[in-house]
């Protein structure tokens, strides 16, 4: 609750109104063309993603938001009579301004984005992938084999955290941990997170949803226009089969991989990520 004080304080929230007439809470920062950053998960809080926010507002209006049902918009009613993804891209429409937009998606996010873009092409500009979830999901068959486990790094838990919040929140700290190569750095990132950041439920769900309604490759290759670039991390748990298959579906798209880096960029590799990250939006 104070966090949320301090960003209406400084003037850097908004609430935008719903086709339902509901208020969501969206966070932007700086001026100029706007973009809008579409977190991952499904259901994990966008406060991660304020260091990109930073690093763009002196050329972009920068926004973000938590959906439907997580973080600072976890009230908002989830609705019986539809899917969550389907309100999820209703949200956008409601919250994203009538010219056309900048859409940066990082892993799940990288394919809401393209889900809202080929239904809404008219109010997109532009897209950049980041980290990006493939389709198919084919990057996602093994990923509890992939991700790093460290296990040793934080303190560990005593019988008494056992059932407790104490409990659930380094558990979710080390899964969030297991997404960086670096177990210091995974470890030292997730210390900003608890168990109230995302909806597991609602995880759950969404991709059940997208399961029986995937984008097809041929809806992917009608936006390669949209697409400024994709930008991938050597190490990250996601590869090599998100990069082959996007490589694939759109071979005249810039294609960047960085070394040395997992799921998070901009926090294991900033230097590199943002030159990326500003050439694309240049682009």
């Amino acid at each position: 609750m104070n966090r949320l004080f301090s960003c209406v304080a400084l003037i850097t929230c908004l609430y935008s109104s719903t086709a339902a007439g509901e208020q969501i809470l969206v966070d932007c920062q700086g001026s100029g063309q706007p973009v809008y950053l579409v977190v991952g998960g499904p259901a994990f809080t966008s406060k991660h993603l304020e260091p990109i926010q930073q690093q763009l507002r002196d050329r972009f209006r920068v926004c973000r938001w938590d959906m439907r049902g997580v973080g600072n918009n976890a009230a908002l009613p989830i609705k019986q009579d539809m899917t969550v993804l389907e309100q999820w891209l209703l949200d956008m429409a409601a919250i994203l301004p009538k010219q056309p937009v900048v859409l940066w998606g990082q892993s799940w996010g990288a394919l809401q984005s393209l889900l809202f873009a080929s239904r809404y092409p008219e109010r997109v500009k532009a897209i950049i992938l980041s980290n990006p979830v493939d389709p198919e999901l084919v990057s996602l068959e093994h990923i509890e084999r992939k991700r790093y486990l460290h296990p040793y790094v934080a303190a560990q838990l005593t019988l008494d955290d056992m059932g407790t919040d104490v409990e659930k929140r380094h558990g979710f700290r080390s899964k969030i941990a297991s997404y960086f190569v670096d177990a210091e750095q995974g470890w030292a990132f997730s210390d900003q997170f608890d168990h109230n950041d995302t909806n597991s439920q609602l995880n759950v769900q969404v991709w059940q949803e997208y399961r029986q309604q995937p984008l097809s490759t041929e809806a992917l290759k009608q936006l390669t226009a949209k697409i400024s670039s994709v930008i991938y991390c050597r190490q990250d748990v996601l590869m090599p089969e998100n990069h082959e298959s996007y490589s694939s579906a759109l071979p005249t798209v810039k294609h960047h991989i960085i070394d040395g880096c997992a799921h998070f960029p901009w926090e294991e590799k900033p230097e590199q990520y943002y030159e990326l990250l500003r050439q694309s939006l240049s682009d």
